[in-house]
């Protein structure tokens, strides 16, 4: 198989390219197999540099939405004036070694103005230490967390819910071609599927799904989220935030992530597959469940 240049993304797949391996079966063949891309996202608000991601490039506008809300350091999508993304894409392949040096650069950096007496850049690093200190407790103190608590009156039937996973999946394109990407799914009470993402990184999927229903004026607060991975403490305090009443995985939730939930109101489900599921906080928004005795 011929090798595309090797600056290009796949057209069809977006951010990945391609690089030589040597495989073994029955005997050594030597491939192009195509490989995804993750690179720093300097994020930049109010002119000071507050965090670097590391994320599979494209979406940037949405994933710092995303983020700066999930991560506490605005509290309302309105303190945002402005995202400027400095720069996208792959350079072409007669450009200048330079002016690849000055795209790569620009398409991984990008600039966020907020209303700054709104600001709190301290909110992430907050939360990390507080958790972390908090892990060997047997309960949350709620005063030592930042959070509110998820009030929306949200219901979804489960037979609804036991469709998402086959919908995420099927929409799954480059975990389907290439593989290593987490998934991130938000759902109306419907089942209809609102915008699927995906990333290197569980968190930035989140923020990436988040974002952009921020960026158009989607609410938040009567949809649900599947992720394809484990939903740990950051996943499920990035859900409380943006005011997601409902977070649910194919995989297993962690014991402070359930503790968390239960706390903040969250409905957390995992093992969301095929025709199973297993809710472990907040079961009242699931209807279905008390009629099952507790069993979906």
């Amino acid at each position: 198989m011929a090798a595309p240049d090797e600056r290009q993304p796949i057209e069809l797949l977006g951010p990945v390219t391609w690089q030589r391996v040597w495989r073994y079966t029955e005997d050594w063949a030597e491939e192009q197999i195509p490989m995804l891309l993750e690179e720093p996202l300097s994020l930049e608000i109010n002119g000071h540099q507050v965090a670097v991601l590391m994320r599979l490039p494209g979406q940037e506008k949405e994933l710092v939405a995303g983020f700066c809300l999930s991560e506490g350091l605005v509290p309302r999508f309105g303190d945002i004036f402005m995202i400027h993304h400095c720069g996208q894409g792959l350079p072409a392949p007669d450009e200048a070694q330079d002016a690849e040096g000055d795209a790569l650069t620009s398409r991984n950096r990008i600039q966020v103005r907020v209303r700054p007496e709104a600001l709190n850049p301290e909110a992430r690093m907050e939360v990390v230490r507080l958790i972390r200190a908090g892990c060997g407790a047997v309960d949350v103190d709620r005063s030592e967390l930042p959070l509110p608590h998820v009030t929306s009156p949200f219901r979804v039937d489960a037979e609804t819910m036991l469709g998402m996973e086959r919908t995420m999946r099927e929409a799954q394109v480059l975990h389907r071609e290439v593989g290593g990407v987490h998934a991130v799914a938000l759902f109306d009470a419907a089942g209809e599927l609102i915008v699927l993402c995906e990333d290197v990184g569980r968190h930035n999927a989140v923020d990436k799904a988040v974002g952009h229903c921020l960026l158009r004026s989607i609410p938040l607060d009567d949809k649900i989220v599947l992720c394809s991975g484990r939903l740990s403490y950051e996943m499920v305090t990035k859900a409380i935030r943006v005011g997601l009443p409902v977070l649910c995985s194919v995989s297993t939730p962690t014991a402070l992530a359930v503790q968390i939930a239960e706390e903040f109101g969250l409905t957390l489900v995992g093992y969301l597959r095929g025709r199973r599921m297993t809710v472990y906080a907040h079961a009242e928004r699931i209807v279905g469940v008390e009629e099952g005795a507790g069993h979906v």
